[in-house]
């Protein structure tokens, strides 16, 4: 380097706070070795601060907001932050994993916290059904007869019902009630075994009541009609 040496007028803080400078006049502060630059008017100039000023410094918060969502601020010296009432929306939850869209009969996973953490397409549940078809056991049926059918469902927990009509094609069906009881006279029908896979039901001995379009009950016997049960498992 050349040996060239340049100097400052130089003072302590407080003499530089007695000081006026020329406009443009730089003097070095000897107790916070610093720079302090003149305007020609301000006692003591404009302090320059140091490096170790300005990089990793401290300070005090003299306040803090409450930002969306929050309720509880400003806080000036102590307080509490809290979550506003629908304070959170769809901006501040963490996304999971889950796709947004639509699913069809959705099979799903949710967590602790109520979050849906899964989905996907699930299968829509199915009702097993069996039907026996229009049936007269070949020969006709009997009023109090017992008739078995194979309904392969694999359950003994179904429900069934017993439709009858005159003819082979299932004309003007009627549907069936259970065996009710008049005095000693049955009419009807009833179930009288269900298993997993079959199940028998009995015509009642005196047949069955048909109400007529005007209300008028009638008695009908089984014999020459044709049957049809339909088991839901």
């Amino acid at each position: 380097m050349p040996n060239i040496e340049v100097q400052f007028r130089r003072g302590t803080d407080t003499e530089h706070n007695s000081f006026t400078g020329a406009e443009g006049e730089v003097t070095v502060d000897t107790t916070n070795d610093t720079l302090r630059v003149h305007d020609g008017t301000t006692a003591g100039g404009i302090r320059l601060a140091k490096l170790s000023e300005v990089s990793g410094g401290t300070g005090t918060v003299t306040s803090v907001g409450s930002g969306t969502g929050l309720t509880g601020g400003p806080i000036t010296t102590s307080g509490t932050l809290s979550i506003a009432d629908d304070g959170v929306g769809a901006d501040q939850l963490a996304d999971t994993t889950v796709t947004a869209g639509s699913y069809t009969n959705a099979d799903i996973t949710v967590d602790a916290q109520g979050r849906l953490t899964a989905a996907s397409n699930g299968s829509a549940g199915s009702i097993s059904k069996y039907s026996s078809g229009w049936f007269n056991n070949t020969t006709g049926l009997s009023n109090g007869s017992n008739y078995t059918f194979a309904h392969n469902l694999g359950t003994s927990e179904v429900d069934f019902k017993v439709y009858v009509s005159s003819s082979s094609s299932g004309t003007n069906p009627q549907s069936l009630t259970f065996v009710s009881q008049t005095l000693s006279v049955n009419y009807g029908v009833v179930a009288t075994n269900v298993t997993s896979s079959n199940i028998t039901i009995q015509l009642a001995s005196s047949g069955y009541t048909d109400v007529s379009s005007t209300g008028t009950v009638s008695v009908e016997t089984f014999v020459g009609k044709y049957i049809k049960v339909v088991v839901i498992g």
